[in-house]
């Protein structure tokens, strides 16, 4: 645990496939944990040394959760634009998924904040500073309209990318405070 903090804390983020975790289990996602759990009952000062690390929010991870996630939302819509008329929902619902956990991902960091779950995730945003407007009613909305109707999944697909655009003017935004 000691290591995976050490190297969050340096900007080092990598992801994993895990049941459980539809997009997938990030490293950072221990260092969460540890920033909220209570500390019942401890010998030495092992966990208060690792909770300690947690806060502030470190800068090189927020930078690397911010690079890394911007890109691959970009990346993987790319993928679903350019399937909606293949006829293969699934893929492109797939990257679809991906592009908004992918926002969620970079929305928590953007708000130094630790997503420890994809549940719940797109509710809690609602609560950040940092957020496109309606940002859980936008994204009910495009998991409604990605289906086999092409106009309704392209509908859907314009609303991500109208995501995308909103959270990088509020990256610039961010940066400037």
């Amino acid at each position: 645990m000691a290591q995976v903090i050490d190297e969050c804390s340096l900007g080092k983020v990598s992801t994993h496939y895990h049941t459980g975790d539809p997009h997938a289990y990030l490293n950072v996602m221990y260092m969460g944990e540890i920033s909220v759990c209570k500390i019942l009952c401890e010998r030495g000062r092992h966990i208060s040394d690792l909770k300690a690390k947690t806060s502030p929010y470190p800068k090189p991870l927020k930078d690397a959760m911010i690079g890394y996630f911007m890109f691959e939302a970009s990346f993987s819509l790319m993928f679903a634009k350019d399937n909606v008329d293949k006829n293969d929902i699934s893929y492109v619902m797939g990257h679809c998924f991906r592009t908004i956990s992918c926002l969620n991902q970079v929305l928590f960091a953007m708000n130094e904040e630790y997503c420890i779950n994809e549940k719940k995730a797109v509710r809690m945003i609602d609560g950040f500073y940092y957020k496109p407007q309606d940002y859980k009613v936008k994204i009910d909305k495009i998991i409604t309209l990605i289906s086999s109707n092409i106009d309704n999944t392209k509908l859907g697909i314009e609303i991500i990318q109208e995501l995308i655009t909103e959270t990088e003017e509020l990256l610039e935004k961010s940066l400037k405070n």
